[in-house]
């Protein structure tokens, strides 16, 4: 769920959005990622797992018990002192990407990137509304 990444060319070719955004996506999908954020540094592990989905055959899909006691259990072993919001990018109704910074070490700093990972989401739309699902590049829709 957290990861590093290492950085991409400058001279990559990123396609166009294969769908057109408003600012109502946009606010809508800020106000799903500062709620799990909020979460996140409040330690609230029932309000972060509440947040996400699955997305699989092409619906969204609530946690069953297993799979949420082991989101849960996996979001309790990362030691989080701060997180806040980084980046997103929107490509397709299921194919995108928030990245949240994570300050993993209590020493650790967001602004100066000490101490810190990312954990990346992808916002999904689905029958008109946006759901947070975690990134899985080998999830339905997801391409690099």
């Amino acid at each position: 769920m957290v990861g590093c990444r290492n950085k991409q060319e400058s001279n990559s070719y990123l396609p166009p959005a294969s769908m057109e955004y408003s600012g109502q996506d946009t606010a809508e999908v800020l106000n799903l990622v500062n709620k799990y954020v909020d979460c996140l540094n409040a330690h609230d592990y029932d309000g972060m797992v509440d947040l996400l989905y699955v997305f699989k055959d092409n619906r969204i899909h609530a946690f069953d018990d297993a799979q949420r006691d082991s989101v849960k259990h996996g979001l309790q072993q990362i030691p989080v002192y701060a997180a806040k919001f980084h980046s997103f990018q929107l490509r397709s109704n299921v194919n995108n990407e928030v990245g949240i910074l994570v300050q993993l070490l209590e020493d650790g700093d967001l602004e100066e990137g000490i101490g810190v990972s990312k954990l990346y989401l992808n916002p999904v739309f689905v029958q008109g509304k946006w759901y947070l699902t975690l990134l899985d590049l080998n999830a339905d829709g997801v391409r690099r």
